[in-house]
């Protein structure tokens, strides 16, 4: 075999020369290496404890610093879940979660999971729980319910009851006695405790005793014993009552205060009353015993025994009567009395001569007849069918006659004066009554102006109705649209407070009318919908338009027949007949009336000139006016009146009725004339009516 010199680092394998070949291999023997020693005893007690110490170490470096602090202090303390070391009041505890067990006497075992975290010094506090109190509950009277804190635990005696440490509200209660309240500090720990009341009573005892003895005693009506006798009666206020067979009931009442005894002196017993039952023909008479007012007949008295009593009747229209009454003890008497009118008489006169008197509902004969009747109230009725009946009362007097004239008005006359001639509506405004009467509207073709819508209609009005005196004024329109202003012409204002409104539609002045309605609680005489008018109802009650045909009757006709114009029968006006077109708006207007001046250019106040015949202002002249119906020209080919018109069903426009103040022609002076429009205008306006009924 040849050496070969080891191989060198960093020096390549071709450095090196001859052959390598295979050494010898001999296995070693596993006897001589049990038997040979690695380590010796002193080296392998280093090593131990360097391991140890390098563990110690090692736990110390990565355990946290932690405080427990348990109120009260344990007994025992136990962590489980890991490794812990105390040190001094602290614990070593590596960062996880434990299991803290602790124990203390008189207190719950606490058992809390303990969750160590990263920081390096940590703090945890505990407060054990006080094991309950052992409480024992007694009370004179036994058999008391006790409630703590509200809730009912049971009656006394109580032994041992385990009540949870702390203050507690104790009420000890028992039936006829006075609720014990009061506060208690439970220990706790199983520290035996314990509380005895002596319940005080809440009755108290009564003592009473009569004369003559073996009264019943009543307390509230309920029998409790017999005199002599001491009771018991709860607290409070009650009425103590003896009851006795032959012997007037005594009644006191006492307020009865708790544990307080009362003695009542010795009662004595009254005999009890006779016994009067007195009635009367006819009933209600005063009734007085010994001059002393008791009542009205029918009446039961009880009066004292044994003696004569005063008894009097007497009723207004009646003689009085006196009797003298004399009843044993418990007897009973009756005293029926007959009481006799003192009578006057009463004529009754009038008309119609068959109607027949009733007095207090009764028939008493015909009209134009005497009646003896009492002296007192009297209701006297007269009736006939077809006729409104009639009522008055009268008091007859005695020794003289009384003459009562009553003239019965048939059940028209009677409606027609039901109603009121003139009303006031909450704006202002002042309605006359009318009865209208059949009529004739329209010009014939012969009449000088005459338009073709002016045809001849007869009309007959049924329903009586209200028509304002005056057209409305700006001043009552802006109650309902506060911003309107009727505007001027030319300068001149037709917006002053007192000049009629103008400037409004046909619309504007229908839903003034249903506001005015809605003042005063009216049925609406329009219906709307979204702030329009879409229809009529001719049976409201409430304000509206007056109707054509209301219009033309109220402006037109006399005693004398129809007018032409406001003023009369022929032009010129005459005197200061209306506001027309005259010399003082020959500026502002086309065609003037040159003979004529009013003194006002455009509208005057409303009223500023005569009424006409029904009293109504300014039916011609100062503005046309609005009424209610639909413009037509249609003509009624049935040939005889037309009922209660209201024009059209439908139509585009509406009719308006009068001459204004920028009228001046002949055709647009007379009463029949006829325009018409939707939209307001600075000279129309409009009036109110409603139906009477």
């Amino acid at each position: 075999m040849t050496d070969t010199p080891p191989e060198q680092p960093g020096r390549a394998a071709d450095e090196f020369q001859g052959v390598i070949e295979p050494a010898a291999f001999a296995p070693v023997d596993e006897a001589s290496l049990a038997g040979k020693t690695w380590l010796k005893p002193a080296s392998a007690a280093f090593l131990s404890v360097f391991l140890v110490l390098l563990t110690v170490a090692w736990y110390v470096f990565t355990a946290r610093s932690v405080s427990l602090q348990i109120t009260p202090a344990a007994e025992t303390l136990d962590i489980k879940g890991g490794l812990s070391f105390k040190v001094g009041d602290r614990y070593l505890i590596r960062t996880g979660d434990y299991e803290l067990f602790a124990v203390a006497a008189g207190y719950y075992p606490l058992q809390k999971p303990l969750a160590v975290g990263d920081s390096q010094n940590q703090a945890f506090q505990f407060e054990l729980e006080k094991l309950h109190g052992k409480v024992s509950f007694d009370s004179d009277p036994p058999g008391a319910k006790v409630v703590i804190d509200g809730e009912l635990v049971g009656a006394t005696p109580l032994v041992d009851l385990e009540v949870k440490p702390g203050e507690h509200k104790v009420e000890i209660t028992a039936d006829r006695y006075l609720p014990n309240q009061q506060s208690m500090v439970v220990e706790g720990r199983h520290v035996q405790q314990s509380l005895a009341v002596e319940l005080t009573p809440a009755w108290s005892l009564v003592t009473l005793s009569s004369n003559p003895p073996r009264a019943r005693i009543l307390v509230d009506g309920d029998e409790q014993a017999a005199t002599p006798s001491s009771i018991e009666v709860m607290q409070g206020q009650h009425r103590i009552s003896l009851a006795m067979t032959g012997f007037k009931d005594w009644h006191q009442v006492l307020d009865i205060l708790p544990n307080t005894p009362i003695q009542l002196p010795e009662v004595v017993l009254e005999a009890v009353d006779g016994m009067i039952r007195i009635s009367s023909t006819p009933p209600n008479a005063n009734v007085t015993v010994d001059d002393v007012f008791r009542g009205k007949t029918p009446i039961a008295l009880e009066i004292e025994p044994g003696l004569e009593h005063n008894v009097q009747l007497f009723k207004s229209g009646f003689q009085a009567v006196k009797r003298s009454v004399l009843v044993e003890s418990g007897q009973e008497q009756q005293l029926a009395v007959q009481l006799r009118p003192v009578l006057g008489e009463i004529r009754v006169v009038g008309k119609p001569a068959d109607a027949s008197v009733y007095v207090g509902g009764v028939f008493k004969g015909k009209i134009n007849s005497g009646f003896s009747l009492p002296t007192q109230k009297q209701k006297i009725e007269v009736r006939r069918e077809g006729y409104a009946p009639y009522e008055v009362l009268v008091t007859p007097r005695a020794g003289l006659e009384q003459r009562v004239s009553i003239n019965l008005k048939t059940l028209e006359q009677a409606k027609w004066d039901s109603f009121k001639p003139l009303i006031t509506t909450a704006a202002g405004q002042q309605l006359k009554l009318f009865r209208p009467t059949e009529f004739t509207m329209g010009a014939s073709r012969r009449e000088a102006g005459r338009r073709s819508n002016e045809v001849l209609k007869d009309i007959k009005l049924t329903r009586a109705f209200y028509l304002s005196l005056t057209e409305v004024t700006n001043e009552q329109f802006r109650r309902f649209e506060a911003s309107h202003n009727s505007g001027n012409m030319k300068g001149n204002s037709l917006d002053g407070d007192k000049q009629p409104v103008v400037q409004v539609g046909w619309e504007q002045a229908a839903l003034y009318c249903n506001w005015l309605s809605e003042q005063e609680s009216l049925d609406e005489a329009y219906d709307i919908d979204a702030g329009s008018v879409v229809g009529f109802d001719p049976a409201a009650t409430g304000y509206r338009l007056p109707t054509e045909a209301e219009w033309a009757w109220s402006a037109r006709t006399t005693r004398n027949g129809n007018l032409k114009y406001p003023w009369g029968q022929a032009l010129p006006p005459t005197g200061k007949s209306g506001n027309y077109a005259d010399r003082s708006a020959a500026f502002v207007v086309g065609r003037v009336v040159s003979t004529y001046n009013d003194d006002y250019v455009v509208t005057a106040p409303v009223g500023s000139f005569s009424a006409n015949t029904k009293g109504l202002y300014d039916l011609g002249g100062n503005v046309a006016e609005w009424v209610n119906d639909f413009y037509g020209t249609s003509v009624s080919l049935s040939g005889g009146s037309e009922l209660d018109p209201m024009g059209p069903e439908e139509g585009k426009y509406h009719v308006i009725r009068g001459s204004s103040w920028a009228h001046g022609t002949v055709t647009e002076l007379r009463l029949s004339y006829r325009d018409y429009g939707t939209e307001g205008r600075n000279d129309v306006g409009f009036r109110v009516a409603r139906f009477a009924e």
